[in-house]
């Protein structure tokens, strides 16, 4: 369910032009996924629900990284 829930928010990502790489629209959904099942917008909370296949703080980390990049 999640890797479909993923693809579903990548697509409509895909006609919104805010973000045109690829693979910061599948973080955006994941980010997007993690934020609702943490109902928390703390970045360490979302990072334990972003990649299970990687440790929270590596998460955590990416998360940081993703929102230092963004043009304002």
């Amino acid at each position: 369910m999640k890797q479909g829930l993923i693809a579903k928010i990548t697509t409509v990502l895909q006609h919104v032009p805010l973000v045109r790489n690829l693979a910061r629209q599948k973080f955006i959904a994941r980010f997007v996924i993690g934020l609702m099942k943490s109902r928390n917008v703390q970045f360490g909370e979302v990072a334990h629900h972003l990649n299970d296949a990687v440790k929270p703080a590596s998460n955590e980390t990416r998360i940081q990284d993703f929102f230092r990049e963004v043009d304002s």
